[in-house]
């Protein structure tokens, strides 16, 4: 069962639509937030892979919105890590609104990436970021993240 990396959020004023709805888009800066924060937890830096020219491209979103989040309502991105193999990486997604001991699904998605380099042509995971990307999440400390074992 994958671990789960948990980002706290707010809805800031400019992520939401006339309505104070937060925009459909910015679930995508959420999710990307999610998936950089998972990295670092496991020990992967994104700014080191890329000072390597080693990038990870998203080639596919599939998202499902369930439910509206307000401005300054916060929540929880969960993110894991769903399958790794040669040049690619698919990662599971949820923003989750958590409410008096309850909690509401807004959004899941299905995010797929592949690892390129500068060219844009695919290149393997190394043996040590898969292990990375596979192995359970540590404890994190600080307001903004946390983790739990939970399957997703």
């Amino acid at each position: 069962m994958p671990a789960v990396h948990r980002l706290a959020v707010r809805v800031r004023y400019p992520e939401a639509d006339p309505m104070g709805r937060l925009h459909h888009s910015v679930h995508l800066v959420y999710f990307e937030m999610g998936r950089t924060e998972l990295l670092r937890e496991r020990g992967l830096s994104y700014r080191e892979m890329e000072a390597q020219g080693r990038y990870i491209a998203i080639a596919e979103v599939r998202c499902r919105y369930r439910a509206a989040a307000m401005y300054d309502e916060e929540l929880i991105v969960e993110t894991w890590v769903e399958e790794v193999r040669g040049a690619r990486v698919e990662f599971g997604n949820r923003i989750v609104r958590e409410d008096g001991g309850g909690r509401t699904v807004l959004a899941e998605a299905r995010i797929t990436g592949a690892l390129v380099g500068l060219d844009g042509r695919p290149m393997r995971f190394t043996a040590e970021e898969i292990a990375l990307l596979a192995r359970a999440s540590q404890s994190s400390s600080g307001p903004s993240t946390s983790t739990d074992g939970a399957a997703p």
